[in-house]
């Protein structure tokens, strides 16, 4: 979505239909989730541990929330800043940057593909990235179309195997090393399993 346009400068937001799905996936998994464990934990079961989680998760809802409404991407033809799903504000010149590459990425089903920007320094590595799952095709025109650097095209669509073998520099370190990703996202929930667990013991509340 665009919004905020004017000759000079340019405000881009997400797609606004992340913010009303994750409203409707969130409602419709904690709600029953939430009702059940009350009626199983009321009066004499650990409620107090359940209530805890749902401030928690009410918590992390909210500051989704905010933080869907906060990403923002300015746009001109000297610099490009973006402020980030969680707070970040990175500003690039336009001098500091090589070139402006975009391409159709398959997802992993491997049965479509959406369009991707990546704005990358004079190295080839990536500074700000937009996706299509977040960023509108519209908006990323906008940048090619705004933004006064070199711009450079795929003209066939590709994988993310395929950008990580020959654009290594465009992706998060978690795309590069999917498995050290995926065993350090495992490693972290078993942490954050066994600190509230803790917490509960410690509280009396399990």
């Amino acid at each position: 979505m665009v919004v905020g346009r004017s000759a000079e400068r340019v405000k881009l937001r997400p797609l606004p239909h992340i913010f009303s799905q994750g409203v409707i996936a969130v409602v419709a998994f904690m709600a029953p989730v939430f009702v059940v464990l009350y009626v199983m934990t009321i009066p004499s079961g650990p409620w107090k541990a359940v209530l805890v989680t749902q401030i928690i998760a009410t918590l992390a809802v909210a500051y989704g929330t905010f933080s869907y409404f906060r990403a923002t991407i300015w746009v001109e033809p000297t610099s490009i800043t973006e402020i980030g799903f969680f707070g970040r504000t990175r500003r690039v010149e336009a001098h500091e940057i090589g070139s402006v590459f975009v391409a159709d990425v398959f997802e992993a089903s491997g049965t479509r593909t959406l369009p991707q920007l990546f704005v990358r320094d004079k190295q080839g590595r990536q500074v700000i990235r937009m996706r299509g799952q977040f960023w509108s095709r519209e908006s990323m025109d906008r940048v090619l179309a705004i933004l006064d650097v070199t711009k450079l095209a795929r003209d066939d669509s590709v994988s993310t195997r395929e950008l990580r073998d020959q654009y290594p520099g465009l992706l998060y370190w978690f795309e590069r090393r999917p498995i050290i990703a995926a065993l350090a996202f495992s490693v972290g929930m078993l942490a954050v399993g066994a600190v509230i667990y803790a917490l509960f013991a410690i509280s009396g509340m399990n």
